[in-house]
C-alpha cells in the first residue's frame, strides 16, 4: 500500500531519476540508501533550483518515496565534472569515466550535448521517506 504525499509537499515539484521506469526506481532506492546524493541538469528556461529547496523523489511509476532538499546548487561544463562529483550521483560504478559515458548518451538521445555545455550540479540530503 502506498503512504500517501505529506500535506507540506502537495506543492514541490517532483524529481525522477533516470531515462525509464528501472532506473528511476533503483535511483529512488540508491536516494532513500544514502548513496545517491548529487544529481545533474541542463540548463533550461525553468530557473535554477536554489539551496534549501525542497523536492519530492518518485519512482518509475510517478509514486513519491520521499523528499529531498538542496545542499549546494553549481554552473559547472560537462567536461569539468568532479570525480567527487560523478561518486555521489551514485550511478553505475560511480567513476567519472562511467558517469561521462552515461550522461554524454542521455543528452546526446536529447540532441543537447557538447563537452562544454553548462550543467548544474546539485547536492542533496534526505529529509523524510514515505
Amino acid at each position: 500500500m502506498l503512504t500517501p504525499l505529506p500535506q507540506k509537499y502537495k506543492d514541490a515539484e517532483r524529481w525522477s531519476f533516470g531515462d525509464n521506469e528501472a532506473q528511476a526506481d533503483d535511483l529512488a532506492k540508491k536516494v532513500i540508501a544514502g548513496v545517491k546524493t548529487a544529481t545533474c541538469a541542463n540548463l533550461d528556461d525553468d530557473g535554477t533550483p536554489e539551496v534549501g529547496e525542497v523536492f519530492v523523489v518518485v519512482d518509475g511509476k510517478n509514486h513519491p518515496v520521499c523528499a529531498v532538499k538542496l545542499t549546494e546548487v553549481k554552473q559547472v561544463p560537462f567536461d569539468l565534472v568532479t570525480e567527487d562529483h560523478a561518486y555521489a550521483e551514485g550511478e553505475g560504478d560511480r567513476t567519472l569515466a562511467s558517469w561521462r559515458v552515461e550522461l554524454q548518451r542521455f543528452f546526446e538521445a536529447y540532441d543537447m550535448f557538447s563537452p562544454d555545455m553548462p550543467l548544474l550540479l546539485m547536492k542533496f540530503e534526505l529529509v523524510e521517506t514515505f
